[in-house]
């Protein structure tokens, strides 16, 4: 009887730290180096001699990063991350045309 109540507790015990687990990998955190990566490529983009004006690319780069930066305020995570990532490669894009 006890090994039964001890075996039971036990398997309580499991199912409530891997039910944590779970939980606390599907938190989503801040897109911190994706804002960098994306704010480093405009940037380099603008030293490069890219113009906002001029290209559409870069446009869409500082549009994207703006809308990131917003929605890194609202702690919306995965949305910023998603602009973040677009406003990166639109940035990288716009620098190797203008090379």
């Amino acid at each position: 009887m006890r090994g039964n109540l001890l075996h039971r507790k036990c398997f309580v015990l499991r199912a409530i730290v891997l039910l944590c687990l779970m939980m606390l990998a599907a938190c989503s955190t801040a897109p911190v180096q994706e804002m960098s990566d994306a704010r480093q490529a405009v940037q380099a983009a603008k030293t490069a001699g890219v113009e906002a004006d001029n290209n559409a690319l870069l446009g869409l780069a500082e549009d994207r990063l703006k809308s990131a930066e917003l929605k890194l305020k609202r702690r919306w995570y995965d949305s910023a991350r998603e602009d973040a990532l677009v406003a990166r490669d639109a940035a990288v894009k716009a620098r190797l045309e203008q090379d």
